[in-house]
């Protein structure tokens, strides 16, 4: 058999019980094994507290920057497809490169 404790608190408001949330939280209380039930209570509390960006970062970092890239990649070269877009992305570069060449040739014709 496995071997399980549980705890029990009532509180009679939702301050209390979020202090005393926050208490476990700081004594190092695992919060995935939390669990909260209330009664006649409405909010828009979004707690971002007890799962927080470093089990998300280790979970999904992993293979954030492939998909990251990948997307990149093909969202990107997408733009080469549309008209008058893609002109431009080719066109910049294109006329740098060959204002750049034509300085230097100036120059050693000078």
């Amino acid at each position: 058999m496995s071997d399980t404790a549980a705890a029990i608190a009532i509180y009679d408001n939702h301050s209390s019980a979020d202090e005393a949330v926050k208490e476990l939280q700081r004594s190092g209380f695992n919060m995935k094994k939390l669990s909260i039930v209330g009664k006649d209570y409405l909010t828009e509390d979004q707690v971002v507290g007890y799962y927080n960006a470093g089990d998300r970062m280790k979970y999904w970092g992993k293979l954030g920057a492939f998909w990251g890239g990948f997307w990149g990649l093909l969202f990107g070269s997408a733009f080469f497809w549309v008209p008058g877009i893609g002109t431009v992305l080719v066109g910049g570069p294109w006329c740098r490169g060959s204002s750049v060449l034509w300085r230097r040739r100036l120059r050693s014709v000078a």
